[in-house]
């Protein structure tokens, strides 16, 4: 077992905190999905310097690497002082997916494609995740998620500014490298807001299927939702053109990504999906 990792929330436990174990249990899930992914984004950021050539940037850059060990050791915190086990290792295979696909944009030495990757797609979902874990859980944990969404929403605004400014200067280049992400990354995130997971609950400990998102008043449609939402509105955010993400954000259907309102397309006219095109 990881030396982070702490006994499973035991009964007594569980109703010393005034939550049930189901609660505990959907803690333990989602805690150990975070600390995985603030993982892979230390392992991201440290890739991605020798790509920058601006030294501030590559500072910059290094900074954000070690915002994410602070969150990992603030999440394997929050599991001990709870006493439910915390997983501070990347276990899911979507994150090694996802690390393979960004390993594979340094390969082509393309930087708009690995801030897509990481400052964009998955600092998108980080901050979704977080700003659930603020709502309708103990008030440890709406804590500790607070203050890691403030560095989170930090990083998406580093990689939306960089994006900007190289889609100002080559526009053709960075909508392909963020169409040559999107369809390599996003599959991997939207798979993991699922109700059943491939090895962490064993890992854990945990039924999935027994997992109560209820538990936080929420549930799959409604994350799936809010995370396509904010991720509209993070790539409306750069400027990337609508042209281009009209296409990305309706094919995500096939995925389980369906935003709250369909205006993109009505705004547009296009007939995506429809039967009645000409």
């Amino acid at each position: 077992m990881n030396d982070l990792a702490t006994p499973t929330q035991s009964a007594d436990a569980a109703i010393c905190h005034g939550k049930d174990r189901r609660y505990f249990d959907l803690m333990a899930y989602i805690v150990s999905n975070a600390a995985a992914g603030e993982i892979m984004a230390v392992d991201n950021y440290c890739e991605m310097v020798p790509l920058i050539a601006d030294t501030d940037a590559k500072i910059e850059t290094a900074k954000q690497a070690f915002d994410e060990t602070k969150h990992i050791r603030m999440l394997a915190s929050l599991g001990r002082r709870l006493d439910f086990q915390v997983e501070a290792r990347i276990v899911e295979p979507q994150w090694l997916h996802i690390r393979k696909h960004f390993s594979a944009a340094v390969a082509r030495k393309d930087l708009a494609a690995c801030l897509v990757i990481q400052d964009l797609m998955t600092e998108t979902m980080a901050i979704v995740l977080y700003r659930i874990l603020q709502r309708d859980t103990d008030p440890e944990t709406a804590d500790m998620a607070k203050r890691i969404l403030a560095d989170e929403e930090e990083h998406l605004g580093i990689g939306t500014r960089r994006l900007a400014a190289m889609l100002e200067a080559d526009p053709e280049s960075v909508q392909d490298s963020l169409v040559w992400a999107h369809h390599r990354v996003m599959p991997e995130l939207f798979s993991m807001i699922s109700t059943s997971c491939h090895s962490l609950c064993d890992e854990l400990g945990v039924d999935c299927g027994g997992i109560g998102l209820d538990s936080i008043r929420t549930d799959i449609e409604a994350i799936r939702v809010e995370a396509l939402d904010t991720y509209i509105e993070t790539l409306d955010r750069v400027g990337f053109d609508v042209k281009v993400t009209t296409p990305l954000i309706a094919g995500m259907s096939s995925y389980g990504g369906l935003p709250s309102a369909d205006l993109r397309l009505a705004g547009t006219g296009s007939c995506v999906g429809s039967t009645g095109c000409c």
